[in-house]
């Protein structure tokens, strides 16, 4: 059974000439392939799946914080109420359901019990030839990095902070010809 990607139609009119939607497009693909393995792994499966994913413009990076994984990144997290590190802050940010084959963009989370996954992206990719999104999974709430750049005008995931468990970040689904918009 084929599923569906995330389509950049979701978050496009939100985006501004500072945000390239390549990347855009890469982390969306992403974001769905992992998405979507971790639903198929979930053993009660009864439960609504949410995505919420928007922009960040203002992350935490005194003395220029590092995580250091392919090369290295800024530190993707946000400012928390009293100054220290915590979830990213969106600036705008979209609500999506997942049925297990398709997505649909929805007002709000519904369900007494429902699973979401958060994504904050940076603000201004198309400055940035590389970016370190934040995601975090409401069951377990323990932040997941990935870091993607832009090789030869083609955005590339290059790293994932939680290699060491789930394996080496592919993308194999996408290809530059075959991106969905």
């Amino acid at each position: 059974m084929a599923t569906e990607l995330i389509l950049l139609n979701y978050v496009l009119d939100n985006l501004t000439p500072q945000d390239d939607p390549e990347a855009w497009k890469a982390i969306l693909d992403v974001i769905s392939e992992e998405f979507e393995e971790r639903y198929r792994a979930d053993v009660h499966g009864k439960q609504p799946w949410f995505l919420r994913i928007g922009v960040c413009s203002h992350w935490w990076r005194p003395h220029q914080a590092r995580w250091t994984q392919a090369g290295g990144f800024a530190w993707p997290v946000g400012y928390s109420a009293n100054g220290w590190p915590g979830p990213p802050e969106f600036d705008w940010s979209v609500v999506l359901s997942f049925d297990g084959e398709h997505w649909k963009q929805v007002d709000r989370f519904f369900g007494n019990k429902h699973v979401v996954l958060r994504v904050a992206v940076p603000a201004r990719t198309a400055k940035h030839k590389q970016v370190a999104v934040n995601t975090v999974w409401s069951k377990s709430h323990s932040p997941i990095f990935y870091g993607f750049r832009n090789i030869d005008s083609r955005w590339i995931c290059v790293a994932a902070s939680d290699e060491h468990t789930q394996g080496r970040i592919i993308n194999a689904r996408k290809t530059a010809d075959s991106t969905p918009v």
